[in-house]
């Protein structure tokens, strides 16, 4: 190859030096210099390869032709011809290919550069998909480019796999590099038979570097106009605020509002704060436009703000919470803790004995209102409770424990015919045994078969007047007991659990918990809660239920689970659950089903719910998911849920059907998103909202 070193260059190019190569011979005409084949000229951080090139000396211009390639930082375009100005960098490339920037692939007649580093490009398609096809494109007469935050263009044609598909009048879409901007995003719409055609419209405003919101407008032609407003902001590396808030306007009177609020941060000192807000003006609003099936079927909408710090030895924590709990044609509850301070002392070892201290206590102003109460606003409770631990015995094949704890909680009202101004004190005395053993073992190749009876006794004296306790949480649940709690639990292994099997019952001694149960009624508090999840107790009993709990786990990617309650005062299985699951690569299937007989206490139960999912939203190619929640005794699918997707590496396109018959909402309706690589998104199936 013969090298062209021009009589002003050193050998080793300096800044702001031009270089040129080429495999041909050179020519100059006083300031002008003309090369050809294989050139290559180099200035500053700018490279032009092409067949022939002219370069003036005294204007530092260049012209190039026939096969031309520009390339500086992330710009890198081939063309037939370029003319420029290698000082300012402005210049015009025609028939210009190649990409811009991190994120954008263009085809123009012209290209045409300036001095601030934009592209005006003529007669020209912009794409975020790279290859010779791609994917989708937008194509304008005119469209300006900024290499290093995004692309402006009007009276655009879309484009999909080379088919006109709609016409934008103004387009705005950030690079890569900058992955917000301020703007319109693309429309979207999708049909309901309870709502009607939908249509959706979205503006992303950019606040800052670590703000931004959304504001969406989505108008219903049954219902009418609704809306929502999105605030994110991160104002430091160890803080974020979430802000959610959504309106309908309903021609048939079931609209309303609600918002949601989270926010968190991390203190000096140690302390952390976190605000997890929901307020919603009504349970039939949250069912007709919420979206979730486990958000439609639950009555419940907590409320949380806590401030706290947990030292090795010590934690403080301040809290306000309120739960609230709707019925369709009946008062509401609302429980709520405010101001609530809580210190608590962790376990450590009192002497060179096994005994360990520990200590919660409490001063915790609560309200409840509902159909039967209506407390002030602020109830003082005060809670202390020390307590003592003392492990006897650890051996392989036994284990014996001992708690000794008292309590005090004192109230400033208490609840008799009526809420009134009348002290409460329950100071109770609580002692609680544990026994594990003989554990016994045996080996069978390469499995081993292990047992393990237990047994435990538990006594509390003190906690009396439970039926004049405003109940809030679970510091108002304690109740006086005399239980024995006995079991044996079933375990086989090989390198893994692959089987356990527990079954457990519970012996009360004191059948009327000192006088807290009442005949007749769903009767909840402590001692009736930590056996099973399913309410028995509705008068005077001496048994609980016996508890069958078993899990399979075969391999680490399938687990299925079995619970039963047998109920030996009604000599019936009063409720049972399975939960399974399987995880293989990309697939993943989940099935749980849950039975309850009625009783007095009770309503039935007969739901399934199951679920398969194949991909996710990265995966090249087509994806799938299925949900359902099925009411058995009632032969009615609440909701079904069903997904399909298609990605490559420029586009995705998902289409959704779901359907629900749950309480006042009866609805089926379709939805859809088409995603385009580094645009945005076209329809009304938002990404949280996929199940894959």
């Amino acid at each position: 190859m013969l090298q062209l070193a021009l009589s002003l260059l050193l050998v080793i190019p300096q800044q702001g030096e031009v270089v040129i190569t080429s495999d041909g011979p050179q020519e100059r005409d006083g300031t002008v210099f003309r090369v050809t084949t294989n050139v290559a000229i180099t200035y500053q951080d700018v490279r032009v390869e092409a067949d022939w090139l002219t370069w003036n000396e005294s204007t530092n211009e260049i012209e190039a032709g026939d096969r031309v390639r520009f390339t500086r930082a992330n710009e890198s375009l081939d063309g037939s011809g370029l003319k420029m100005d290698l000082d300012t960098k402005a210049g015009v490339l025609t028939n210009a290919r190649g990409q811009l920037g991190s994120g954008f692939f263009i085809v123009a007649a012209e290209a045409r550069r300036r001095e601030d580093g934009f592209y005006e490009l003529l007669n020209a398609t912009v794409t975020t998909c790279d290859g010779p096809k791609p994917g989708w494109t937008f194509g304008a007469a005119r469209a300006v480019i900024d290499p290093q935050n995004g692309v402006v263009a009007r009276n655009t044609v879309f484009r999909f796999e080379g088919i006109p598909v709609f016409f934008l009048p103004y387009m705005i879409a950030p690079t890569t590099d900058r992955t917000r901007s301020t703007g319109f995003l693309i429309p979207g719409t999708s049909t309901s038979t309870t709502k009607g055609r939908s249509v959706r419209q979205s503006f992303y405003y950019a606040i800052n570097r670590s703000a931004d919101a959304t504001f969406t407008g989505e108008y219903f032609s049954k219902r009418g106009m609704s809306g929502s407003v999105d605030f994110r902001a991160r104002p430091s590396a160890a803080s974020n605020i979430v802000v959610n808030s959504f309106f309908a306007k309903d021609r048939l009177g079931q609209g309303g509002q609600s918002v949601r609020i989270l926010t968190s941060t991390d203190f000096s000192a140690g302390y952390r704060g976190v605000v997890d807000m929901n307020l919603v003006s009504s349970f039939i609003f949250r069912q007709i436009f919420e979206e979730g099936f486990n958000v439609i079927s639950s009555p419940i909408q907590h409320s949380l703000a806590f401030l706290t710090n947990n030292q090795p030895r010590v934690s403080y924590n301040a809290q306000y919470s309120r739960t609230g709990i709707f019925f369709p044609d009946q008062p509401s509850v609302a429980l709520r803790r405010f101001p609530s301070v809580d210190i608590g002392l962790a376990q450590r070892r009192l002497s060179t004995l096994p005994v360990y201290f520990s200590l919660e206590s409490g001063f915790t102003g609560i309200a409840r209102r509902d159909s039967e109460i209506a407390a002030p606003a602020f109830v003082q409770r005060l809670d202390v409770r020390p307590t003592l631990e003392i492990p006897l015995l650890r051996s392989d094949a036994f284990e014996w424990s001992h708690q000794i704890a008292a309590r005090e909680t004192a109230y400033t009202h208490s609840r008799s015919a009526r809420v009134e101004r009348d002290t409460l004190n329950r100071l109770s005395f609580e002692y609680r045994t544990h026994f594990t053993g003989p554990r016994t073992e045996r080996n069978f190749g390469t499995w081993r078969h292990v047992v393990e009876p237990t047994v435990e006794y538990h006594y509390l004296t003190g906690a009396d007047r439970f039926n004049n306790v405003i109940v809030v949480d679970q510091v108002d649940l304690v109740t006086n007991t005399n239980e024995f709690e006995y079991g044996v639990t079933n375990r086989f292994l090989t390198g893994h659990e692959v089987f356990s099997w527990r079954i457990s019952q519970k012996y009360f001694f004191d059948p009327t918990f000192g006088g807290a149960i009442v005949a007749g009624k769903r009767n909840v508090f402590a001692p009736v809660l930590d056996i099973t999840g399913f309410a028995f107790a509705d008068g005077r009993r001496r048994f609980s239920p016996i508890v069958s709990t078993m899990r399979i786990s075969t391999s680490p990617s399938t687990s299925t689970d079995l619970l039963v309650d047998y109920d030996t005062v009604r000599r019936e299985f009063g409720s049972a659950g399975i939960m399974g699951g399987l995880n293989r690569g990309q697939a993943f299937g989940s099935i749980a089903y849950f039975f309850t007989r009625r009783s007095p206490v009770q309503t039935p139960n007969n739901q399934l719910r199951a679920a398969i999912h194949y991909g996710n939203e990265q995966k090249p190619g087509f994806s799938g998911a299925f949900s359902l929640n099925y009411d058995v005794g009632r032969r009615l699918f609440q909701n079904s849920i069903a997904q399909v997707g298609y990605n490559t590496d420029c586009y995705g396109l998902n289409f959704e059907f779901m359907q629900f018959d749950l309480g006042a909402r009866k609805e089926s309706r379709i939805r859809f998103s088409f995603t385009l690589k580094n645009i945005g998104s076209y329809g009304t199936l938002r990404q949280q909202e996929r199940l894959f």
